[in-house]
């Protein structure tokens, strides 16, 4: 018999601050915290400017210091944000049996501003060799790793890097560990720290970046006719899920129960998603929940703000929900902290869970302009009532065709 699972801890750092209440407020109202920002070439000293969130770097001051010395900022952010979620739980990990508590990371570039500073010590400076911890920094389990170190965790340890759905799949995969019996509990979630010269020429290269709107906190919009292109964000999202008997058993407070998970391939293009391709993990999350399409109250789309994602999400949804799609509302977040990468499906997650514990449904900022192609309820400019609120999906969907929804249920 399959185990149920709760999710009852929150920990998030993003450009929107790290108290989620603060967090949530600003999501609601649409507020915006993308801002532009110059990066430098070190080598050849040409600036780019593109439109950013970003998060401080002083945001990691209440780590221990063995942790800020090991850890790229990807790292530090990671274990912030899991160790909020642990406080959130009110879990005392001294009272627990540690060997069935683990934890999952997802991220897409992993410790890529410490590779380019290792770069920087080689090619510009000439040195012969680098900081002895770079590999240790580097590292893309590093976050699962000092997770489970600091807190004396011997249970799955766990790391996925699946582009733009990493954190999604890190969730999903970490709640089959408690699903199946494998873990009694699982601090999952994403980090992603990419905003550094050598990243965001990458990404700037691909022709993915929207230029700096005159308002640039209006630079991502998601779904709107005008969309062209996506900004690049920061931060770290982690959940605690705990079986659903010993978190009622101990009287948590229980957010929302994650009720259905699925990872499939797109199969067809690296780059360009399919409308079959994003419709697959919708179909099998809602079987693996049990779940009819007219069940479903509200969906956090992927929604990039790039021409090709919205208006193939678009036609995705509508190929599984049918005339249903007509009365969903589907919104994205991504035009109030930009794309987190390998945590964007976390934050969309929370997102979910936000929407579900305030019967309320988040607005998609910077929608101005109604797409032809775009067609659905996407919830414009302001943030709805929803009494009744209880299924929702978040969908994430990556380069290299991995694409990951899962269904996200008040707690009954």
């Amino acid at each position: 018999m399959r185990r149920r699972v709760a999710i009852t801890g929150i920990g998030v750092v993003c450009p929107l601050g790290n108290d989620t209440r603060a967090v949530a407020d600003a999501i609601f109202a649409g507020r915006s915290a993308i801002a532009a920002r110059t990066f430098t070439n070190a080598a050849t000293g040409t600036n780019l400017t593109i439109p950013v969130a970003a998060v401080p770097d002083s945001a990691h001051t209440e780590l221990p210091k063995a942790t800020v010395l090991m850890c790229d900022k990807f790292g530090r952010l990671g274990v912030m944000a899991a160790n909020a979620a642990i406080a959130d739980s009110k879990l005392d990990f001294s009272r627990e049996d540690r060997s069935r508590i683990g934890a999952s990371t997802g991220t897409c570039m992993g410790g890529i501003s410490e590779t380019e500073i290792g770069f920087d010590a080689i090619w510009l400076r000439r040195r012969p060799r680098v900081h002895p911890l770079t590999v240790v920094r580097t590292m893309y389990n590093s976050p699962a790793a000092f997770i489970t170190i600091d807190h004396g965790l011997s249970g799955p340890a766990l790391s996925y890097s699946t582009t733009c759905s990493s954190s999604s799949v890190s969730i999903g995969e970490a709640a089959r560990q408690i699903q199946h019996g494998y873990a009694d509990v699982m601090v999952a979630g994403g980090t992603e720290t990419l905003l550094t010269y050598s990243a965001v020429i990458c990404w700037a290269s691909a022709q993915l970046l929207a230029p700096v709107h005159d308002i640039p906190a209006r630079s991502c919009r998601p779904f709107d006719a005008t969309r062209n292109g996506t900004v690049l964000g920061e931060g770290a999202v982690y959940l605690v899920l705990e079986e659903w008997s010993r978190a009622t058993a101990r009287g948590a407070r229980i957010y929302a129960e994650l009720a259905g998970y699925a990872c499939t391939s797109d199969s067809e293009h690296v780059s360009q998603p399919s409308v079959a391709g994003q419709a697959a993990p919708m179909w099998n999350a809602l079987r693996d929940a049990g779940a009819k399409p007219e069940e479903v109250n509200y969906i956090q789309a992927h929604g990039t703000a790039t021409k090709l994602n919205d208006s193939t999400e678009t036609q995705a949804i509508r190929s599984v929900f049918g005339s249903y799609a007509n009365h969903l509302p589907v919104s994205s977040v991504k035009g109030v902290v930009g794309h987190m990468a390998g945590a964007a499906g976390a934050m969309g997650i929370v997102t979910c869970i936000l929407a579900i514990a305030r019967q309320e449904i988040p607005p998609t900022a910077n929608l101005f302009q109604a797409d032809p192609e775009c067609d659905l309820d996407y919830v414009p400019g302001r943030s709805r009532p929803a009494p009744g609120l209880s299924t929702t999906m978040a969908n994430a969907f990556g380069f290299g065709g991995t694409a990951a929804s899962l269904v996200i249920r008040a707690p009954q």
